[in-house]
């Protein structure tokens, strides 16, 4: 299957979308206010954010802003994009439902961050445009958001 630029942007709104439900599942989990809570609830705002943040990369798009050129491009972003834990529909909130414990919502939320992070560089490396910076901006937060969870870990 062949992910035009337009597509890959949408993605991108889709896996942010779905950290959002799954940080508001996993912080609901959590009954007593504590720091692991905390940073869920702040996780989960931040998600929003970048929603709101490719929204508009998707708002203003324009296809020769993305080297579309490569076949094995999108072959990879494809495969991104399906190993990503977020990259389907209803992927948060379904993954939510499966937490036992904090400790699992950690390393969900861990690997969700650095399968992002990897999402978001291969979407950098072929981006001509302005947008450049702001993927540029997500990927820095994406890490921060792994680095903070790493903590918990």
């Amino acid at each position: 299957m062949y992910y035009s630029a337009k597509e890959i942007v949408e993605i991108a709104v889709r896996i942010e979308e779905n950290g959002y439900a799954f940080y508001i599942a996993a912080a609901e989990m959590i009954r007593e206010p504590n720091d692991i809570k905390n940073l869920f609830l702040d996780l989960a705002e931040q998600e929003t954010m970048h929603t709101a943040t490719f929204q508009k990369i998707f708002d203003k798009f324009e296809p020769e802003d993305y080297d579309q050129g490569e076949e094995d491009f999108s072959a990879y972003v494809q495969n991104l994009a399906d190993k990503h834990i977020f990259g389907k529909p209803e992927a948060g909130a379904n993954l939510a439902k499966t937490l036992r414990t904090p400790k699992d919502a950690l390393n969900f939320a861990y690997q969700f961050e650095n399968d992002s992070v990897a999402f978001y560089k291969a979407l950098y490396e072929k981006t001509k445009s302005d947008s450049k910076k702001v993927i540029k901006q997500i990927i820095a937060e994406e890490e921060a958001h792994a680095a903070r969870i790493k903590r918990f870990l």
